[in-house]
């Protein structure tokens, strides 16, 4: 099975948000890059990091509205293993508007649209029990 079947982005949020501490589920927002990518070096959060395995980049904003720089962390997924690395940071993926390819996961309530990162065509929202609503 190769590592495009394995990247079940919709299952991938489950896993996500199982990762966010009470206090990230209180007050985050949380986005994630549906783009696989390679072993090998990625920046993550400003520095370089090395991984021996295929990998998808979730993206935990601590204070959605804030500027720069604050915490924040990254995870990220093996799609096959699932197993999740977690990476403390203070800088979001860019500083600009993501790319088609990120959509966001989940938002705290009361975060408003304007506290969010700008998304190029940015899917809507859906919330978890919409997601559940869906036949």
């Amino acid at each position: 099975m190769s590592s495009q079947e394995l990247a079940d982005f919709e299952a991938f949020d489950k896993l996500i948000l199982d990762q966010l501490s009470d206090k990230e589920r209180t007050r985050s927002a949380v986005y994630l890059d549906q783009n696989l990518r390679p072993p090998g070096q990625t920046q993550i959060g400003g520095r370089e990091v090395q991984l021996d395995h295929t990998h998808v980049i979730a993206f935990v904003d601590q204070r959605p509205g804030a500027n720069w720089m604050h915490p924040c962390r990254y995870l990220l997924i093996d799609p096959a293993t699932r197993q999740i690395t977690s990476i403390d940071s203070d800088r979001p993926p860019l500083f600009g508007i993501l790319p088609a390819t990120w959509r966001e996961v989940s938002r705290s309530p009361g975060i408003a649209n304007w506290q969010m990162l700008p998304m190029s065509h940015p899917a809507p929202y859906v919330t978890p029990n919409e997601k559940k609503e869906k036949p």
